[in-house]
């Protein structure tokens, strides 16, 4: 195991191939990282860094993210179970969880179904409902099909969140495109992601009350997913919830104010 960089490990479920970055740590508690819609597993290098030392620290490419391969349909359910699969191919437990977005929500209905693998859970900016600005259009210029450039993804990603830097998101970019067979680049995702995405019927609030691990909701205090009200009730309805806001951060908190996330991270995680 390289002190250096994540090995790579394809496991298989459902005749599909499920892509996991591999820190390393064996004899260190087991802890998974669950990345947003559209993210991918190296979307957490820089936070599986700093948790590499505490951890067996692991990050999971969803499927059709990443380097997983695509599914027929993407709703919770598909996801639960590809989580399970990989919990005990792994043979994982006293789990900690931490999931981004559509990752906190995998991890609220693992931790729900499966509480015995449990033992903490983090969920960065969503809850059971999502805020209606979220779904206002874009501000922004419309982003292109394809890309000529790293540069040119990077630079699009700052417009719409300068906070992460646009350093750092000429790195991210670097590992968020892929090659088409005519040399364009493109985003490491399948377009079925969205063209079969299911929300489903999932009642998120009665998701909520059915969790028995501890569990850490972190808001970006500028997020336009979360509302405060939202979250504030989701901590209160959480059997042993905490809620920490994140200041200086939108959506994707680790990156829009890493230091603060690990503060957070240290006192609920005790490391």
């Amino acid at each position: 195991m390289s002190l250096l960089r994540p090995s790579e490990r394809d496991l298989t479920f459902d005749g599909r191939r499920l892509h996991l970055l591999d820190w390393g740590g064996d004899r260190r508690p087991p802890l998974l990282l669950l990345h947003g819609f559209t993210g991918h597993a190296h979307a957490w290098d820089t936070l599986a860094i700093a948790l590499q030392p505490h951890f067996h620290v692991m990050a999971l490419d969803a499927r059709g993210h990443g380097d997983s391969d695509p599914a027929d349909v993407y709703d919770s359910a598909g996801s639960f179970r590809d989580l399970s699969s990989v919990v005990e191919q792994l043979g994982l437990r006293a789990l900690t969880l931490i999931g981004l977005s559509m990752g906190g929500r995998t991890a609220m209905y693992f931790a729900a179904k499966r509480p015995e693998l449990v033992e903490r859970v983090v969920v960065l900016d969503i809850g059971p409902e999502v805020s209606k600005r979220a779904m206002a259009p874009s501000s922004g210029p419309p982003e292109p099909e394809t890309w000529e450039s790293i540069e040119q993804a990077a630079r699009h990603l700052y417009r719409g969140n300068p906070y992460p830097g646009i350093h750092y998101y000429r790195w991210v970019a670097s590992s968020s495109l892929r090659a088409r067979d005519d040399g364009r680049l493109v985003w490491k995702w399948h377009p079925s992601i969205k063209e079969r995405r299911v929300m489903g019927d999932v009642d998120w609030w009665a998701i909520v009350r059915e969790i028995k691990p501890p569990l850490l909701l972190l808001r970006g205090a500028e997020s336009t997913v979360l509302d405060a009200d939202v979250a504030e009730r989701m901590a209160r309805e959480l059997p042993r919830g905490t809620l920490v806001e994140i200041p200086r951060a939108v959506h994707t908190l680790h990156e829009d104010n890493p230091e603060a996330v690990l503060d957070a991270l240290r006192a609920f995680l005790k490391f």
